[in-house]
């Protein structure tokens, strides 16, 4: 009687075991470098929720903001290397190693919104080959955050033309965006964000760079007098994730992650637009600084004028970089 009551709690005990591993919960850590109050940190805690949510909270997400485990541009690394299973990146990070992955920063290749939705959009095969890039990293994208397009600033007067530039200081943000500047015979000044009030305020640089958001919660607009909407750059960060422990899942957990992921991006787009033209139409009614739209026709000058940064990032890029370029321009 004793051995059987043994041998009953041994097969319930691997029953139990049976049933519990059937539906362990899969933990994923997951890196960003900015603080979660951010725009993009709510939108990855936006997707935390969705996967614990669509998974019945069978996939767990980690978040360790504020550069905790890692700085952005560790993160391409510690996650193709798999020492964490996330990670958040500006898409630029991977152009040191993947040149064509720059496209989103060369100048002028996004004159609007449409054009940069369609070719970010998840079906474009533009977003598709870079994708495909980083995924030879041993990492894939989950999906884009949109950030917003990138405009120019000045005191005085607004920036209508290309020649206007002619010997100007200009805030960059990285060598795409001085390649321009240098096309359109300025001088580029890498300067951070954070930094930007006081350079403007101190005649550091000629012109500023940025988006509207950040005229409106910098207060750039004490200290410079015109935003031009040039839209000639555009912010991209990635969601990326270990290529293996993807691979790993069932097909299951892939959907679920996917379904969230694709959640999280169409929110972000969603609300960058908004929140940026919300941010022109602030500075327009509520501020002193100006707004200067651009006809198609003055687009065209500019873009004409920054063709010499597109022959360097192709230069770059190669034959990939190429193909992109065409493709982008197949949108316009």
């Amino acid at each position: 009687m004793k051995h059987w009551a043994a041998t009953a709690v041994i097969a319930l005990t691997a029953l139990g075991a049976g049933v519990g591993q059937s539906h362990a919960e899969r933990t994923l850590r997951l890196t960003l470098q900015v603080p979660t109050n951010h725009p993009v940190g709510q939108n990855i805690l936006f997707f935390k929720e969705k996967v614990e949510e669509v998974s019945n909270g069978e996939i767990t997400i980690e978040v360790y903001d504020s550069a905790q485990l890692y700085k952005g541009s560790e993160v391409p690394q510690a996650v193709s290397s798999g020492a964490v299973d996330m990670g958040l990146v500006l898409i630029d990070e991977y152009a040191g190693t993947i040149p064509a992955t720059g496209l989103f920063s060369v100048a002028f290749m996004f004159p609007d919104y449409d054009t940069l939705a369609e070719a970010a959009g998840p079906e474009s095969p533009v977003r598709q080959k870079i994708d495909e890039m980083i995924r030879e990293t041993g990492t894939r994208v989950m999906w884009w955050q949109d950030y917003g397009p990138v405009q120019l600033l000045s005191k005085d007067a607004p920036l209508v033309t290309p020649d206007e530039m002619e010997g100007k200081k200009v805030r960059v943000l990285g060598k795409p965006s001085g390649d321009f500047i240098e096309a359109v015979g300025g001088v580029p000044v890498k300067i951070g964000g954070s930094e930007q009030f006081l350079a403007y305020q101190r005649g550091t640089v000629d012109v500023g760079m940025t988006g509207t958001t950040a005229i409106q919660s910098r207060k750039l607009f004490e200290v410079m007098d015109w935003v031009t909407i040039t839209n000639h750059a555009q912010t991209e960060f990635l969601v990326v994730m270990n290529d293996s422990t993807f691979d790993s899942m069932s097909e299951e957990e892939k959907g679920w992650m996917q379904e969230a992921a694709l959640a999280a991006e169409e929110k972000m787009r969603a609300e960058t637009k908004a929140d940026n033209l919300a941010s022109q139409q602030f500075i327009a009614d509520e501020t002193e600084m100006q707004v200067q739209e651009l006809t198609p026709e003055q687009i065209a000058a500019w873009q004409e004028a920054a063709a010499p940064a597109v022959e360097a990032y192709i230069e770059s890029a190669g034959e990939e970089g190429k193909e992109l370029v065409e493709a982008v321009k197949s949108l316009n």
